[in-house]
């Protein structure tokens, strides 16, 4: 097996995992330590979420392709796991999409 199929295997990034995350209302941190998230909302024609925080803002749609793509970039070294570097592909999300992901189990975080 290869070193990105067995970082991928350790990883439980998928459209279902987020579901299930939305549906047990699963909490997780942001990479930033102060913003606890979860998922509220999950639309599934448009294949996107959305987040909220414990004050209760909630966050536009995040696209899964967008979040998918990233993530792909990660296991492949491609990108660096560091919110600024994210933030750059996906402004002001930096420090969500990493706690999201390393809630997933990505070990790059």
């Amino acid at each position: 097996m290869g070193k990105i199929t067995e970082i991928l295997s350790s990883c439980s990034f998928s459209w279902d995992k987020l579901r299930e995350m939305k549906d047990n209302k699963i909490e997780f941190w942001a990479a930033d330590g102060l913003n606890k998230l979860r998922i509220f909302e999950i639309d599934e024609r448009e294949t996107s979420f959305y987040l909220v925080n414990q004050l209760g803002k909630r966050t536009w749609p995040f696209k899964f392709h967008k979040l998918e793509e990233l993530h792909n970039k990660l296991h492949k070294g491609e990108i660096t796991l560091l919110s600024y570097e994210i933030d750059k592909l996906v402004p002001t999300w930096g420090n969500y999409i990493v706690g999201l992901l390393k809630y997933l189990g990505c070990d790059k975080v």
